[in-house]
């Protein structure tokens, strides 16, 4: 079994060509085993699935080595599968959710101007997702994982983002543009060395020099590609500024940083808060609050994060203010 990987059967569409093998598990007294069910290469007819339907068939798997091909054709086929509404809104969370981590994964692994490009389409499309479950698609912040890496770290802070923006108001092109920035908005880490981004111990001055680089970096990567990308510019060039002008690189303060800049500073440093790090173990996210305010007020926008202690508080009861308790203007 560890050759194969499970997926849902209802991520499938029908009269499509999924590009990889599909198999059954069967399992009898006498051994288990791994049967072909459909072919990569051909069309995954309805037939198929009303098999699967008649035999309450809910899983299928493929092979390990083709992941990357399922990924892909949910990512063909994304806007299709999260508006069936045959697949239950929490397994649509969770394709979202996976979708989502692969992309970035590959953008970190090839930032090239064809990666950001399938991310701002992307993006467009989670956030019209977003837009369709209304709050069902708050399920997105219950599944986030909980162990950093750059790209799960992007997906978590893009889909607490969004829902966060939409709860302020945004209209939905700029919800658009705003989940583009954040998904994009640590690309620059591409071009800093892995031991200082993975490194247990605390940094050295020259090396938190290095890492306060990858704002502008990001900058210069969405640059490279020849495409414009504004809005995008700006939460990937803010996002380590603070509200006092203390923040990197540029020491922007108060209004001198978008709104935009300003949530995804909130949110970037809550998620990495309750996320585990190469050198931190993630706390709770009523504690990461706390410590946010009791650490950390200076660094953002006072009105705009106890509106966030107010988004948060409908997942983590824990994380609701009382009596005013959080923020003392």
């Amino acid at each position: 079994m560890d050759n194969y990987l499970p997926i849902n059967s209802n991520s499938l569409r029908t009269d499509t060509q999924i590009g990889c093998d599909l198999y059954l598990y069967v399992k009898t007294i006498a051994d288990s085993r791994y049967i072909l069910y459909c072919r990569g290469d051909t069309i995954f007819e309805n037939r198929k699935r009303e098999m699967l339907l008649d035999r309450n068939i809910s899983r299928l798997f493929i092979k390990k080595d083709d992941q990357q091909k399922y990924y892909e054709y949910l990512e063909n086929n994304f806007h299709e599968i999260i508006t069936d509404a045959r697949i239950p809104p929490d397994e649509r969370t969770k394709i979202v959710y996976s979708a989502a981590t692969n992309l970035v994964k590959d953008l970190f692994n090839d930032p090239r101007a064809g990666s950001i490009k399938r991310t701002k389409t992307f993006a467009y499309n989670m956030v019209d997702y977003i837009l369709l479950e209304g709050r069902a698609a708050r399920s997105l912040l219950n599944i986030a994982i909980h162990e950093y890496y750059t790209y799960t770290h992007s997906v978590n802070v893009a889909a607490v983002g969004t829902l966060f923006a939409k709860e302020l108001g945004f209209e939905d092109e700029d919800l658009k543009h705003f989940c583009s920035g954040i998904l994009l908005h640590d690309v620059g880490k591409t071009r800093i060395s892995t031991d200082i981004l993975n490194k247990k111990g605390k940094l050295t001055k020259e090396e938190f020099d290095e890492i306060k680089k990858h704002p502008e970096m990001g900058v210069e990567i969405l640059k490279e590609t020849g495409n414009v990308f504004t809005d995008e510019y700006i939460v990937t060039s803010q996002h380590h500024e603070n509200y006092d002008g203390t923040g990197y690189p540029r020491g922007l303060k108060k209004d001198e940083i978008h709104r935009c800049g300003r949530i995804a500073r909130i949110i970037d440093v809550y998620d990495a808060l309750t996320t585990d790090r190469p050198y931190a173990k993630a706390i709770r996210p009523f504690a990461a609050l706390v410590e946010m305010k009791e650490k950390m007020l200076n660094c953002f926008d006072k009105e705009l994060f106890v509106e966030f202690i107010r988004f948060s508080g409908p997942y983590d009861p824990r994380a609701k203010p009382r009596n005013g308790d959080y923020i003392q203007n």
